[in-house]
């Protein structure tokens, strides 16, 4: 033929070369597209199946909307599917609207096609993110990576909550000023304002619960007087002369947030927390690990609304807790109307399915990265519409072999199997490791 480009004209030289005995074909096949308006594209595609059946090529249609076909086909079993040009068009980066946008990071390619998958959260229904997989098998160098790539491609601030030190090197390459919240004065009494009154009540009696084992009745005293506080534009000091008037055991049992090692949280001014930020929660005793990761978590969102930002929370899990998991929806819910993106890491999708909470946060979170599970359970097959291939991958492939990683990416407009890689220049800029 006279070009690589499959055109009619070249369809109807590859049809009399054949027939004159000048070429033949060992097997032959080809993927078409229709341009133009909705309204026509009917008829165009009507047109062109007639014409190449006319001329001897077997033309075949298939959309995979449905789950059964759209997983036969990022597991790489493509055997006997054929997909029209909307299906296809899943796969190709410059054919569909916002999710593949040239401008956005590069994420990595889609293993089956090895097409370009380019993401701009921000054009994302929900922009917020699910990390999820074991320890070793790669979910922290990819957030690290894919932070890093949406710095550089769309100038977003990065906010870091890092419980085990895991994020100091790419913070510090990237100029990011570390926090060590235990020598911190704040006041985390002082209202949210973009939080109801109700919510800020809720709040503070979560941060509250992850420090001391409080019963109905304390919850009871405890409730009352910070709603009081709240209601009246009262002080700190307001809720320690109530809780001592109504309980002196309440009192006796909270005291070291108003006498003791946790009064410099209450007392002091909360800092602005604005441009790249990390908080180094490494030397926190595990135990109250989810008191300082939802403090660190209230602490960001108070200074957010500005830039556009990426707030990463590693080990995600300490926030799930029966008593704390509200607050951590609530700050997903209002985060998307504050320009902040909500990248969580945790071990495995069965801690976000525990609870109607979780569950909440897991369906505002427009983008899912499954690396390697131990336990692929009923709920996460059902919640992800997985079959026995992707169930398989995400048990015993998904993860990083020494060379690569592969990941199960999940979106409103694309399921693929992602394959990620680095560059030497990116693994110095992430980890120092050249």
């Amino acid at each position: 033929t006279e070009s690589n480009r499959l055109t009619l004209r070249n369809i109807e030289s590859m049809r009399e070369e054949l027939a004159e005995g000048k070429s033949r074909i060992i097997r032959y096949s080809s993927s078409y597209f229709i341009k133009g308006d909705g309204d026509e594209l009917s008829g165009k595609k009507k047109a062109l199946v007639k014409y190449l059946k006319k001329v001897g090529i077997k033309v075949e249609g298939k959309r995979f909307g449905d789950a059964k076909i759209r997983n036969r086909l990022i597991s790489g079993n493509v055997n006997g599917i054929y997909l029209d040009p909307k299906s296809v068009s899943y796969l190709i980066p410059i054919n569909h609207g916002y999710l593949f946008d040239e401008n956005g990071a590069y994420y990595g390619r889609c293993d089956i096609t090895g097409a370009p998958v380019f993401l701009d959260r921000s054009l994302l229904p929900s922009s917020h993110e699910l990390v999820l997989g074991m320890t070793g098998f790669g979910k922290s160098y990819f957030v690290k990576s894919t932070m890093f790539r949406e710095k550089v491609a769309r100038g977003v601030e990065l906010k870091i909550v890092d419980p085990l030190g895991e994020y100091g090197g790419v913070a510090s390459n990237l100029g990011a000023r570390s926090v060590d919240m235990m020598n911190m004065e704040m006041n985390m009494f002082e209202k949210v304002k973009f939080l109801t009154l109700k919510e800020n009540v809720d709040r503070t009696l979560a941060l509250l619960i992850t420090l001391f084992n409080l019963g109905n009745e304390e919850l009871g005293v405890l409730d009352s007087g910070i709603t009081k506080m709240y209601e009246e534009d009262q002080s700190y000091e307001f809720l320690k002369d109530f809780v001592l008037s109504r309980s002196p055991q309440v009192y006796n049992k909270i005291s070291p947030i108003f006498d003791g090692s946790f009064k410099k949280f209450c007392t002091g001014r909360n800092p602005e927390m604005s441009g790249d930020v990390r908080i180094d929660l490494s030397k926190v005793p595990k135990k109250i690990l989810p008191f300082y990761m939802l403090l660190s978590l209230d602490l960001l969102m108070r200074s957010a609304g500005g830039k556009q930002t990426n707030l990463v929370i590693d080990e995600a899990h300490y926030l799930l807790q029966e008593d704390v998991v509200g607050s951590l929806e609530r700050y997903v819910r209002h985060a998307r109307h504050l320009g902040t993106s909500i990248i969580l890491i945790s071990q495995s999708a069965n801690d976000f399915l525990k609870s109607r909470s979780s569950l909440s946060i897991m369906e505002n979170c427009s983008i899912h990265v499954l690396f390697r599970h131990q336990a692929v359970t009923d709920e996460m097959i059902n919640f992800y519409k997985l079959d026995d291939s992707l169930s398989g991958f995400l048990r015993n492939v998904a993860g990083f072999n020494g060379r690569y990683s592969k990941a199960l990416l999940i979106t409103p407009h694309l399921s693929t199997i992602l394959r990620f890689e680095s560059s030497e220049e990116e693994r110095y800029i992430v980890d120092g490791i050249r």
